[in-house]
This record gives structure tokens, sequence and C-alpha cells, in this order.
């Protein structure tokens, strides 16, 4: 079952990074990220009734990935300014491999044959599509890497807490709990780079920026079935990291579609090769 709700969870996030990309056509990152984090909270508060007591312990594990996670989605909705989507999808890449290497150190998890044929696949048709745009605009520059590899070790942290918390807590409690903490920090910071000009309003544009209230609650669902894909007995942190990978699939087919990026048919070709890795790993 954690390939399905890993399916599920793909195609809401697909959409979500599809829905940022949008959005900061109209709002500033910062807009942007304190209002999808401030819809995404409200959604989980209907998990109040299923209790949500927990140790100080977890509440400082959740307080850490939100400021990570707050840090990670600033930073990518930044580079989303001036770098093509598809290409965004090297954090995807790396953080494949070290989800990949630490799932077997931490967790003790296992893989077939098959299923690592299948990864190298996922991770090297990703790769190569951050190479095959040769055009000038779009193109991934040498901060914008450093940026990304930072967001791959948080996306990475992030995917080891997940999997720690789901087997203590249930799925209602990890997401409420994240999702409280990363819209507080994304408040703070807001509100550090809003303090010189001593206002935290938001514009009357940005509330009628649709595309915001999109993102978060498609987070909401979409995070929704990774908790429950983690939830399944005997569910590998490998394969549901390496699976979620498919979302490149919805961020090529936008990138070609909505925002006419380049090299279509090298795309298609490497997107096909990464639905038969997927594939791969199911088996």
């Amino acid at each position: 079952m954690e390939i399905l709700f890993t399916i599920l969870y793909t195609l809401f996030i697909g959409f979500y990074n599809v829905f940022k990309k949008q959005s900061i056509k109209k709002s500033n990152e910062h807009t942007v990220l304190v209002m999808f984090t401030t819809v995404a909270f409200l959604c989980s508060l209907i998990w109040i009734p299923f209790g949500l007591d927990i140790t100080i312990e977890f509440v400082l594990i959740f307080a850490l990935k939100g400021f990570l996670l707050a840090l990670s989605w600033l930073i990518i909705l930044k580079i989303l300014k001036d770098v093509d989507l598809s290409l965004v999808s090297i954090m995807n890449v790396l953080s494949s491999v070290m989800s990949f290497i630490l799932g077997i150190i931490i967790f003790n998890e296992t893989t077939s044959v098959l299923q690592i044929i299948g990864s190298l696949i996922i991770i090297l048709c990703v790769a190569g599509i951050n190479i095959v745009n040769k055009d000038k605009k779009g193109k991934i520059s040498l901060t914008h890497t450093a940026l990304l590899i930072l967001s791959a070790c948080i996306t990475t942290a992030s995917n080891i807490i997940d999997k720690y918390t789901t087997i203590h807590l249930s799925s209602f409690q990890v997401q409420f709990w994240f999702l409280l903490f990363v819209c507080v920090f994304s408040w703070i910071f807001y509100a550090i780079v809003r303090f010189k000009d001593n206002s935290l309003s938001i514009a009357k544009k940005d509330f009628k920026n649709l595309w915001i209230y999109l993102i978060g609650i498609f987070l909401f669902i979409g995070d929704f079935w990774l908790f429950q894909a983690y939830k399944v007995p005997g569910s590998k942190m490998i394969t549901i990291s390496i699976l979620s990978k498919l979302k490149i699939v919805v961020s090529v087919l936008a990138g070609i579609i909505i925002f006419k990026e380049k090299n279509i048919i090298k795309k298609l070709i490497l997107t096909i090769l990464i639905v038969i890795g997927a594939i791969l790993i199911s088996l």
C-alpha cells in the first residue's frame, strides 16, 4: 500500500510545485511562503479531535523540521524565479541518493537488485533532465547549485524525521505539529524581512493570488498521503523516497505545456525512463 500512497503524494506534490512557480509571478517569495504554510496549517486543524498530545522530545523534533523546511521552501521559491521548473529537480537527485544510503544505514532497510536498477534509472534520468537544457535562460548557476545542495540536505533530514516520527506517532499528530512549526518559522522569516518597513501586513493583491491557496491545500493533501505511506507496516524510506521522485513527471509536463520550456523530446524520453524505473521499484 505504501506504493499507492506514495504515488498519490507524488501527484499532489507535483502540482503543488507547479502552483509555486505560478504564484511567484504575482507575489514575492516571502509572502507566498507565509500564506501557503498558513493555509496548510489551518487545514491541519481538522486533526485536533484525534488527539495531539506529544512529549517535549517530539515537540523539539518538529520544531527543527519546521525551521529546516521553511528555510528550504524559501530557497526553492527564490530559485524558481530564475530557473526552469524541471531543472530544479536536481534537488530530487541529491536527496534520493542521500535517502537511499541513509535508509540502509539508519533503518537497516534492504533492497532488491531490480529496486537498485530502478533507483539508478530514476536518479540518472532526473540528473539528465538538468543537463539537456542548453539555453542560457533557465539554466542553473553555481549559486543556484549550492542552494539546491543545501535544500537537498534539508529534504533528506526531513525524510529521516518523517520515518522516525511516524513510527511512534499517528499520521495526524505528525502532520499537525510539522505544519504548526513550519508556519511559525515562515512568519518569523517574513517578520524579519518586513521589519525594516515596520509592517507585517499583506497586500490585497496577494490575497487575490489564488495559486497560493492551491499550494497550501495540495501540500496538506499530499503530505497526508506521504505520512500514510510511512505508517504502512514494513514500509521503507528507500522506496518512498525514490518513488516520490515521480513528481518530476508533472514538473516536466507543466514545464512543456504551461511554461513553454525547451528540449521537449529529450525531456519526454527521460520522463518515460523515470516511469520505467518506478515500475521496477514496485516489483
